[in-house]
């Protein structure tokens, strides 16, 4: 038995009690997975909750629990009776939510926001139905558990967290668990998942080993399972314990009569640290980041434009009085479904998807419609004198100086000639994309491009200038022999292949960057799986002797702005001859399942490199990957995690220890980032969808796609063939390299992933309206600290708006947010927007100022003047 001195100790002081055996009835609710959401509707509303409340009619000393609000909610539009019975039930005590949340999300793929609206529907729910508070987190199946959970779930009011996935020390089993920002909670891990007590001929088993990693003599074991029904015969189970043993006491329970115990020995429990995402005691899948990327790839694009919407719906809020509040929550909770911890992992069957594929669907058309009305809604209420062609939006807090398209549509004779954009002094060339003229020459439409520079969450308004705009110096862009440079950085691109070298102070950053790596794939959507340990083959010519790689085409677009390689290449299985190559040029190409079209855009006035990667996939059973081959030399790397940055390791693929449940298989989930440094230079890989990377060897690799025809192979769930996850479709993958000095913190790095993941978005304007040149309505203070949510509150009054922000570097700062109007009042709010008391906040005109500590969350509820003092 092993155990801490602390806990013996606690052993010591209670004088040998009674060990005190908590069985909590439950079931774990999948929205989808292996079967649809109706299927699962009828199975846990027909089999499972009637049965839960015809036992508890009969039996008083019966109790439940029950997880997420969105399955209340369709019952109480389905079966309102029921429902009577269960909120009956709820407000006694004899059933408790614990975990609370609209939906269970997967804690490590959507956006920090996310996360927190799933806990703010679902809790504000509770109490609106229930007068009830969730104070139990129950992670039942989440696929590992992110690093600042611990800060979302006390700002959310839990005081206590369980937890089945992802800890890496069975013993004890309770523990104070740390975030990144020092906020701790208490959590009990299951040693035996949460069917311990499910088969009440093992009670006996389950209690042994539950009792080996307990802390003390309160010992939780939960009697339930995915979508099982309820069993009755738990109670005579429980009975017959207490008949028959005297050294222990069983009980019916809830999850919180069992943790209101350990809290009372609290600060002797050991304390643990980070992100929970360890396969040693149970499975956390990190492949599962790459299986239907198609999910993946639309979630992140979504979440950034509701969340684009939801700040400039706040802004028409306070400008013009009205807003989009019943669509955009109605927007919010397609997003929050497809979060779910088996959705936007992909790990269900195919036909568990189609509502999925429907919210993807409807909310790419919604989005952008109420982007539109609120833009032009801002527009209308905002006066000036200054009249323009273009008006640019940024989303960010910060001043972003970023590429924009702009799509152009003109009466005849009205331009004759675009050469550049204006705004006051500001004059900036732009690149003519597409573009169409009517019989006399003038433009009817005009699709251009350009780098703006738009002041914090605001707008800066453009004229279209037919002249060569004055532009203050900047180096050019500049090519010679494959060299192309710009005054970040120099970059070199292979004629022969299209790879490319980045090189920043005169030394190699990576070389052979952006190559196309193609593997085997015997696994499912659970593991990727390896039949051999060499790639099939890569664009740099490794692999089996058997197939190649054949660059059909590279060519170059050169304008002053950018300069654009593209390249097509095709991936043939098989060559002949495919011995002796070294001899003999290939002269049969046959099976070509794979075609690559990749652009590799260098900007002017950017320090980073775009990639547009587009693959036709009609290859089963591979996964394909890019890899940058690194001149760093480092044994760990950085990932942005929801609210802040945690270290990995390198070169886990090696590790291979044994007892695990699950072999390390050496990649693991991003957010919008990952970076790779030693402290003196670095590469920053930047993802729009594509979180599953890796770093081995001194490469680094994003995964772009993993194709596999089965659910699993019977370990994992059932054996199920999944067609639709074998990925035979065309992709387009958006991703980017950010070559810089120093460590991700001295190159802001994280401003740069937002940066590509929040583009600023243009429309055009009547040329006759008269706006200000440009607009800040919130602006943050320093780079450190970034805006995460400004939205109108749930309990909004007028002029008010509640404005989210965390500090993203680890360290203390004193934040600034200034506002376009006076700020009147300010007071702290926890992540389900109650009030909170503390913190000190110095007002000043138009700012208001405050401490923040190192990857702390703040929430703010604000109060402005009614006019702007202008």
């Amino acid at each position: 038995m092993s155990m801490s001195t602390s806990s013996l100790d606690v052993g010591d002081s209670q004088n040998e009690a009674k060990d005190i055996i908590y069985i909590v009835p439950h079931t774990h609710y999948d929205a989808v997975w292996v079967f649809t959401k109706e299927d699962y509707f009828y199975i846990n509303i027909d089999f499972i909750l009637k049965k839960v409340i015809e036992i508890m009619e009969k039996r008083k000393e019966y109790k439940f629990l029950i997880e997420q609000t969105f399955l209340l909610e369709e019952i109480e539009n389905r079966y309102p009776e029921l429902f009577e019975k269960i909120s009956e039930y709820i407000k006694i005590g004899r059933i408790e939510i614990a975990d609370g949340e609209y939906l269970m999300p997967d804690t490590m793929l959507p956006q920090e926001e996310v996360l927190v609206r799933e806990i703010l529907v679902g809790k504000r729910y509770l109490r609106e139905k229930f007068g009830f508070d969730a104070v139990v987190m129950w992670q039942a199946d989440g696929f590992g558990l992110n690093a600042q959970l611990p800060q979302i779930y006390t700002k959310s009011g839990y005081k206590y967290v369980a937890f089945r996935r992802g800890y890496s020390e069975r013993s004890p089993s309770e523990f104070l668990w740390e975030g990144l920002d020092g906020t701790r909670i208490i959590a009990h891990s299951f040693p035996l998942g949460y069917r311990a007590g499910l088969y009440v001929n093992r009670f006996e088993e389950s209690y042994r080993i539950l009792k080996e990693c307990a802390f003390g003599n309160h010992i939780l074991m939960p009697s339930g399972s995915g979508s099982t029904p309820p069993q009755e015969e738990v109670i005579e189970a429980v009975e017959r314990w207490n008949r028959t043993h005297d050294s222990s006491e069983m009980r019916i329970s809830t999850p919180v009569e069992f943790f209101r115990e350990v809290e009372k020995y609290a600060d002797k429990l050991p304390v643990r640290r980070g992100e929970m995402y360890c396969g040693k005691y149970s499975p956390v899948f990190p492949d599962t980041a790459s299986s239907r990327i198609w999910i993946k790839i639309n979630q992140r694009e979504l979440e950034s434009d509701l969340l684009t919407l939801e700040r400039f719906d706040a802004i028409c809020h306070l400008v013009c009085g009205f807003r989009h509040e019943e669509e955009i929550e109605n927007c919010w909770r397609k997003i929050l479904f497809n979060a779910f911890h088996d959705v936007i992992p992909g790990t269900g069957a195919d036909d568990g998807y189609t509502e999925v594929k429907y919210n993807i669907e409807f909310l790419k058309v919604k989005v952008p419609h109420l982007l539109n009305d609120t833009f032009s809604d801002i527009i209308e209420c905002c006066k000036g004198d200054y009249t323009g062609d273009i008006i640019v939006f940024n989303p960010l807090s910060w001043e972003v100086e970023n590429w924009v398209e702009a799509d152009l549509s003109f009466d005849r004779g009205v331009i004759r000639d675009i050469r550049g954009v204006k705004c006051g002094k500001d004059e900036r060339k732009v690149e003519i994309i597409k573009e169409s003229r009517y019989y006399d020459g003038s433009i009817r439409y005009a699709k251009i491009g350009f780098v703006a520079k738009v002041p914090p969450l605001g707008f800066k308004v453009y004229r279209i200038i037919e002249y060569e705009p004055a532009e203050s110096p900047s180096k050019e862009l500049k090519e010679k022999a494959n060299v192309v440079s710009n005054k970040f950085f120099n970059v070199y691109y292979s004629p022969e292949n299209g790879l490319i070298i980045a090189f920043k102070n005169g030394e190699e950053i990576f070389v052979e960057g952006n190559e196309i790596i193609i593997e085997s794939e015997a696994g499912n959507l659970y593991h990727h799986i390896e039949d051999i340990d060499t790639p099939v083959h890569t664009e740099g010519g490794e692999g089996i002797r058997f197939g190649r790689f054949d660059v059909e085409n590279i060519s170059v677009e050169r304008t002053p702005l950018r300069f654009i390689i593209n390249v097509t290449d095709r991936y043939y299985s098989l060559i002949w001859p495919y011995r002796l190559t070294d001899k003999w040029k290939p002269v049969f190409w046959r099976h070509n399942y794979i075609t690559i079209d990749k652009k590799i855009i260098i900007y002017r006035d950017l320090p980073r490199i775009d990639f547009v990667t587009v693959i036709n996939n009609r290859h089963p059973r591979t996964r394909i990957r890019t890899r940058f081959r690194t001149k760093i030399f480092s044994d760990c790397y950085t990932c942005e995690t929801q609210f802040g940055a945690i270290n990995r390791k390198t070169n886990i693929y090696y590790f291979n220890p044994e007892g695990w449940v699950e072999k390390p298989s050496g990649v693991y989930p991003a957010l919008r980032w990952i970076d790779y440094s030693d402290g003196n230079r670095g590469v920053t890989i930047v993802n729009r969808g594509n979180p599953e990377n890796e770093v081995r060897d001194n490469c680094i690799y994003l995964t772009l796609l993993r194709s596999v025809d089965l659910l699993s192979h019977g370990k994992e769930g059932p054996v199920i063939p999944v067609p639709d996850a074998m990925e035979l479709k065309r992709y387009e993958f958006h991703y980017s390299a950010y070559p810089h000095d120093g460590d991700w913190k001295s190159a802001k790095s994280y401003k740069i992933g937002y940066e590509f993941n929040y583009p600023l978005m243009s429309i055009q304007v009547d040329r006759n309206k008269k706006l200000p040149e440009s607009m800040s309505f919130v602006k943050v203070e320093p780079d450190s600290v970034i805006l995460t949510a400004l939205k109108v509150g749930v309990d909004a009054q007028e002029n008010e708006v509640v404005v989210r922000v965390y500090e993203a570097e680890g360290e203390k700062k004193r934040a600034k947010i200034e506002f376009f109007r006076d700020v009147e009042k300010v007071k702290e709010l926890n992540l389900i927007e109650d009030e909170v008391d503390g913190r000190e906040f110095k007002i000043s005109g138009r700012s208001v100022m405050f401490d923040i500590g190192g990857f702390e969350i703040v929430t703010l509820k604000v109060k402005l003047s009614k006019n702007a003092d202008r």
